[in-house]
């Protein structure tokens, strides 16, 4: 019987867990059968820090869960920096470029337009006199950045669409984007559905169990489109309490509910369906497949 899970949207590095260490996190996972887990930076420093695992002194069979992911967030963790100047991009688009060939996407990417977001940021940054439009138009740009190097490179977009799931599809499709996971997506379902014309995939979360809006999305959700996520350390099944990619067996669970199928299929579906669109992770674990 196939068992073998893929996180595809994770932030497991220190940052994010200050007072637990990796080691055990990544352990507990490969204790739940978790093959790989797609980690994904916020920062320049946060990519560097998931390249050091990678490379790092883990053994051998912890470090081979890690799949890293490259890219800046739309929200910065100091004043919101990343949305007011498009150059600030730079440099964590020419870290890909230089890396390129350690990565297995670009991510976590995106547009946030929730509103105290977007009013800490101006609020942060007054000498700039932007607008709220002006601010979504600064996001889009350096999406559209990101969109321009994963077709140059090859590599899928994991992306982040909070308040903004329509006009992260706008930009995606806009700008030709081709590989793409809309992780934990908040949009309506009359958007997720132009994201499913476009081929796109959508990864669930544990906290779908408290989260009618995530039910919903998976119910709608074709099984083909789907992948699972934790988002650690956020988005668990407990609000406030830190999550880790253990927990994705949850996102299967409901997800087999949901659609009335055996969790069997919903796991040996969604594993298939992030090595299609994660064509780099690792190829030992492709062979698992082949046990089917």
């Amino acid at each position: 019987m196939f068992q073998y899970l893929i996180d595809v949207h994770a932030h497991v590095y220190p940052s994010s867990f200050p007072n637990t260490p990796i080691e055990e996190i990544l352990s507990r996972a490969k204790t739940a059968n978790i093959q790989s887990i797609v980690t994904v930076s916020e920062t320049l420093e946060d990519a560097k820090s998931i390249l050091g695992l990678k490379n790092g002194t883990l053994s051998d069979s912890l470090r081979e869960m890690i799949e890293p992911c490259a890219g800046l967030h739309p929200v910065q963790p100091v004043g919101a920096m990343s949305l007011v100047s498009t150059e600030q991009a730079n440099s964590i688009l020419e870290f890909i470029q230089e890396k390129s060939t350690e990565l297995v996407g670009i991510g976590e990417v995106g547009l946030d337009f929730t509103p105290h977001i977007l009013k800490n940021a101006i609020d942060s940054n007054t000498n700039l006199n932007l607008s709220t439009e002006e601010l979504k138009n600064i996001q889009r740009q350096v999406l559209a950045r990101h969109i321009a190097l994963s077709l140059q490179l090859d590599l899928p977009l994991n992306v982040h669409s909070r308040s903004a799931g329509h006009h992260a599809l706008d930009c995606l499709r806009d700008y030709g984007a081709r590989k793409v996971v809309m992780h934990a997506f908040d949009g309506q379902l009359k958007y997720a559905r132009k994201g499913i014309e476009m081929g796109f995939f959508f990864s669930i979360p544990p906290s779908i169990i408290r989260s009618p809006q995530k039910q919903k999305l998976a119910a709608e959700i074709p099984l083909t489109n789907l992948l699972l996520e934790t988002d650690s350390p956020a988005l668990g099944p407990t609000k406030g309490v830190d999550n880790e990619p253990n927990s994705i067996i949850i996102s299967a669970t409901e997800i087999s509910r949901i659609k009335q199928i055996p969790i069997e299929e919903v796991i040996q579906q969604t594993t298939k369906n992030a090595f299609k669109l994660f064509s780099r992770i690792n190829i030992n674990r492709k062979s698992s497949l082949l046990t089917i």
